[in-house]
């Protein structure tokens, strides 16, 4: 199973969160941080429906908690 979200979906992850991040809402920089929403390490699939566009400091926050 791949760990990475592919380019193609890191994309569409940020185009389907408005360029924001999906918990604060801040503007998305080329830095963002494409998120399993359940976390890999739990068994989380990195697939769209499983991913989110998040800033550094909100990623970081959450961790692997999800």
């Amino acid at each position: 199973m791949r760990r990475f979200f592919s380019q193609r979906q890191r994309l569409i992850l940020r185009l389907l969160a408005g360029n924001r991040c999906r918990r604060c809402g801040k503007p998305l920089t080329d830095r963002f941080h494409a998120d399993h929403k359940q976390a890999f390490t739990k068994g989380g699939p990195t697939t769209l429906h499983n991913g989110q566009a998040l800033c550094p400091p909100c990623n970081n926050q959450k961790g692997a908690k999800e």
